[in-house]
């Protein structure tokens, strides 16, 4: 489960940077205008999805109890985005 973790947050933070790039540059291509709140959520998601996941088994959790720190992790980040 950690390659999957490990995966999600390198694409979750590759996305947060191309989000980030794309809005300060500003032009035709704008994240904001095209995915919103709901892309906001998702890239947030994967990114606190894979830090609560490695975090919690590297910690030396149980594989259950790691994937349930993941996906609260994701959860709350997703819901802390979209109250921003």
């Amino acid at each position: 489960m950690r390659a999957v973790y490990g995966i999600s947050l390198v694409i979750g933070f590759v996305a947060l940077l191309a989000w980030i790039l794309a809005v300060g540059f500003g032009g035709a291509w704008n994240p904001e205008e095209r995915f919103g709140l709901r892309g906001r959520r998702i890239v947030g998601g994967m990114v606190a999805f894979g830090m609560g996941g490695l975090s919690a088994a590297y910690g030396g959790w149980p594989p259950v109890a790691a994937f349930a720190a993941a996906t609260l992790a994701a959860a709350v980040v997703a819901w802390y985005v979209g109250t921003t």
